[in-house]
């Protein structure tokens, strides 16, 4: 997910990336989980790594993550980078829906329908290999880990919490993103004082793949200008 902005950021920051419960190398407890859990989760994490305050940066359900950090533990966050996601993303019947897709033919019987909505239309022909690895990895995931972010995801709406932001904010969104398409991103940039919206040409739902220079472009000039 983060290869393409690993090295970019690491001459800057220390980079700890983190697997939601389920995905990558991280184990999954399962029923539903809470927005709250998940953060917490970074919050332990964080505590592991002896990082008592840090710059946060999340897309999609780690967008909304971060958003909820922001919110709820202001003390711990320093900037925030809030990427292709959304105060609320989709519907509680579309996640429902996906709950029970999932319970029915799992990962590997979803993936036609869900990864080719996460790149732009001709990023396979593009980028074949990381493709390829995007879809192992998306069909790899834990279903229980996944479910339990759906239910996250289907019950979370932060319309209402979002304006208490108060850290340096850039909201990131894709211009071909169906998703979390940029109407979502510009709630956000409205709400969220003093924040910066950056839309980028030629992405969709995950924009750091998509576009992995423009990203970090974006990122980088924006910890310049908030480091004066």
């Amino acid at each position: 997910m983060w290869a393409g902005q690993i090295a970019a950021f690491s001459g800057r920051r220390r980079v700890v990336a983190i697997d939601l419960p389920g995905h990558g190398g991280s184990t999954a407890a399962g029923g539903d989980y809470r927005l709250e859990d998940l953060g917490q989760d970074i919050l332990t994490v964080a505590d592991a790594v002896g990082l008592d305050r840090f710059d946060l940066c999340g897309i999609s359900v780690g967008g909304l993550i971060s958003l909820w950090l922001a919110v709820n533990a202001p003390e711990r966050v320093v900037t925030l980078v809030a990427s292709n996601t959304a105060a609320r993303v989709g519907t509680a019947e579309k996640w429902a829906e996906r709950i029970a897709a999932v319970a029915e033919v799992g990962l590997a019987g979803i993936l036609p329908t869900v990864v080719p909505g996460f790149v732009t239309q001709d990023f396979p022909a593009r980028h074949p290999e990381t493709y390829r690895s995007i879809e192992t990895t998306f069909a790899a995931v834990d279903p229980v880990g996944y479910a339990g972010c759906c239910a996250a995801l289907r019950d979370a709406d932060l319309a209402d919490d979002v304006a208490a932001i108060a850290c340096p904010t850039l909201v990131v969104a894709g211009d071909q993103d169906r998703s979390t398409p940029p109407p979502e991103s510009e709630f956000l940039h409205g709400r969220i004082a003093g924040s910066r919206l950056e839309v980028i040409r030629g992405a969709a739902h995950l924009a750091n793949l998509d576009q992995p220079e423009v990203f970090n472009r974006a990122v980088l000039s924006a910890w310049n200008d908030w480091e004066g």
